[in-house]
């Protein structure tokens, strides 16, 4: 007992205490008055817990899905295209994958929420990321995935608590807050503030800084603007295991006769979906459904598009959304 004591004492200091908020029930805020960095990390918990919380209220029919590259793809954007009646809430996390939206859309339907629309974003490296993570920022909700249990989430975020520099975050913040950020361990809260009712950030801000001040805000990424053009290096991203995971979600999508719409982004300087992966896209989403813009000209060379070279600006991920509704308002021969 002796010997064990100070890992009880450990254990039941993390359970008091808290400190990434996923161990007393969720009040429906991520972030609170006072935090420099986001306390809840974790945007998979995040997005669940806060549908949880406001759906009974809200009555939420229609989502947005993706990664954090499907942040500013926002839901006042998506509204304008949808009926009044429309109540959009936004399922994003960092580095989603494939897997990450087909068990989302289970939990809604096996828990009977009306899904009316959808809007999927399915960047190039979506098809190609794990099936599952073990790290604090990625691992999934037990209540969405059937692969985590309670014990298996509690066991990731406890042993980030152990970490010196997280562990000393909760009594001298200061100290060791931008190694964190710097770390890719926590992030700042964000300056436009988070919607809780659309599990939404802001950067709208940041638009236009970027649009009156390019130079200043890309000093620092020298990297960024003096990147080469990259060859995609894989020959084919949608192998075996993410075409069956994407026949599961067209095939769920159709049974709940659900409106939706899967934009392919772009990515600055870099090569989008290879011909092969666009057709067996299309073939298996539906080539009404599909928006590639990974190969757009335009915004893949436009460093001014995108806040770092994969997040792309919030107006323009709007203007991304226009052109999806535009096009699906043709016949389709004319949508080549």
């Amino acid at each position: 007992m002796l010997a064990l004591s100070p890992v009880i004492a450990f254990v039941a200091l993390y359970l008091v205490m808290d400190p990434f908020r996923v161990v007393h029930p969720y009040n429906g805020v991520s972030v609170m008055a006072g935090d420099s960095l986001e306390r809840i990390p974790n945007k998979r918990y995040v997005a669940l817990e806060g549908f949880k919380h406001y759906n009974d209220s809200m009555h939420y029919n229609s989502f947005i899905f993706g990664s954090s590259l499907s942040s500013n793809f926002t839901a006042a954007a998506w509204k304008k295209h949808l009926p009044d009646s429309a109540r959009v809430y936004h399922f994003t996390a960092g580095a989603e994958p494939l897997v990450g939206i087909r068990d989302e859309l289970r939990y809604l339907f096996d828990h009977h929420v009306p899904v009316a629309h959808a809007l999927m974003v399915m960047e190039e490296e979506m098809y190609r990321r794990p099936t599952r993570y073990e790290e604090l920022p990625y691992v999934p909700h037990y209540d969405v995935s059937r692969d985590v249990t309670w014990l298996d989430f509690q066991r990731v975020h406890f042993n980030a608590f152990r970490d010196p520099e997280m562990f000393l975050y909760n009594f001298c913040p200061s100290l060791v807050a931008g190694k964190l950020v710097a770390e890719g361990k926590m992030q700042p809260v964000p300056s436009g503030g988070h919607d809780e009712l659309t599990n939404e950030d802001s950067s709208a801000g940041l638009d236009s800084v970027i649009l009156n001040h390019p130079q200043e805000y890309y000093r620092d990424m020298p990297w960024l603007v003096h990147m080469q053009p990259q060859p995609n290096p894989m020959p084919l991203s949608i192998g075996s295991r993410s075409e069956a995971l994407l026949r599961e979600i067209a095939a769920m999508l159709r049974e709940h006769h659900v409106e939706y719409v899967v934009i392919v982004p772009p990515r600055f300087r870099t090569q989008g979906l290879q011909p092969l992966d666009r057709a067996l896209l299309c073939e298996i989403m539906g080539e009404e459904h599909v928006n590639d813009f990974s190969w757009d000209s335009e915004m893949v060379h436009d460093l001014n598009s995108y806040y770092d070279g994969m997040h792309i600006l919030t107006y323009r991920c709007t203007e991304l959304i226009d052109r999806c509704y535009s096009r699906m308002a043709l016949p389709l021969s004319w949508q080549h």
